[in-house]
């Protein structure tokens, strides 16, 4: 993370625990390496938990890194509004898979699925990293893809405040850059 760059630590199972409060210091609660995946999981409301205290934080860069061994099992939220907080709150969604190698197919294709739509729909990335040396390749990767983002604005040709999802796609020249963005965004409601 660079200099500027404050993170908070969550942790969810059951329900969801800040185990660190929004900080610059480079270390991590001890109770963080202690974490081991256990029963219910709680996912939908960690994301909206983080992106509802996001939202009121003045940074501007903003992102919920989610390392996960499933999909949801427990929330009281939905998929769909844990990431339309996300997009509320301007976040990105990074998503990593701890799914066991060895945990049955069916299983494996769901938690998956969960992830990669929340990354995807977010702008962010999807990573199935199931521990050691992976995982910290892919967090490194991750925070990396983090410190070379850009913002593109653009005046959408429907002006009309419905609330509505509009789709975005967005194409480069350049074919051998590549480009990830979030797939659209809901307009305003009068």
């Amino acid at each position: 993370l660079r200099e500027e760059d404050v993170a908070a630590v969550y942790h969810f199972n059951s329900k969801v625990e800040r185990l660190q409060d929004f900080s610059a210091s480079r270390d991590l609660s001890p109770l963080t390496f202690e974490l081991r995946p256990t029963g219910s999981t709680v996912l939908n409301d960690a994301i909206l938990r983080a992106a509802r205290d996001l939202s009121v934080r003045p940074e501007k860069r903003r992102a919920i890194i989610v390392i996960s061994d499933g999909a949801d099992t427990r929330s009281t939220a939905s998929s769909e509004k844990a990431l339309n907080g996300a997009l509320s709150a301007n976040a990105t969604v990074y998503t990593v898979d701890m799914m066991d190698p060895q945990a049955a197919a069916s299983e494996k294709l769901a938690a998956a699925s969960a992830l990669k739509n929340l990354a995807n729909k977010s702008g962010g990335r999807y990573v199935s990293a199931p521990g050691g040396k992976t995982l910290n390749e892919a967090l490194t990767n991750i925070v990396e893809e983090m410190s070379n983002q850009y913002t593109l604005g653009y005046r959408p040709s429907n002006p009309a405040r419905d609330g509505r999802w509009r789709a975005i796609d967005l194409k480069l020249v350049r074919t051998e850059l590549k480009v990830r963005t979030r797939n659209g965004y809901r307009a305003p409601k009068s």
